[in-house]
C-alpha cells in the first residue's frame, strides 16, 4: 500500500475539514428525520429527492471518504514549518472543501 507524508500541518486541517462535513451531514440527517416525522409523504420526498437534500448529503459522504482514505494512507512528518498541502482532493468551491485556498 503507498503510503504518502504529510506534515502534521496538514494532518489537523484534514481532520478539520472531515469534522465540517460530519457535522453537515448529520445536520441534513436531523432534518431529515424531522420532515419525515412531520410529513412521511410527497413534501418529504419533494424535499430529499427533487431539492437535492440526498445528493447534497452523498456528495459530503463522498468528500468525507477521500478525506478518511487520505489520512489512512499517510505518515504524518513532523516539521517546523508546514507545507500547505496541493489540491489533491480536487473538491469544487462549495463543497466543504477550503474555499479561501482556491
Amino acid at each position: 500500500m503507498y503510503k504518502r507524508t504529510i506534515s502534521q500541518f496538514d494532518e489537523k486541517r484534514y481532520k478539520d475539514e472531515l469534522e465540517a462535513l460530519r457535522e453537515k451531514m448529520t445536520d441534513i440527517l436531523v432534518e431529515m428525520e424531522q420532515r419525515h416525522s412531520m410529513d412521511p409523504g410527497k413534501a418529504f420526498s419533494q424535499w430529499w429527492e427533487e431539492e437535492g437534500a440526498m445528493r447534497r448529503y452523498f456528495d459530503l459522504k463522498g468528500q468525507a471518504e477521500k478525506i478518511e482514505q487520505i489520512l489512512a494512507c499517510s505518515v504524518v512528518e513532523a516539521e517546523e514549518h508546514p507545507k500547505m498541502r496541493g489540491k489533491d482532493l480536487g473538491m469544487r468551491r462549495g463543497y466543504g472543501a477550503f474555499e479561501d485556498d482556491e
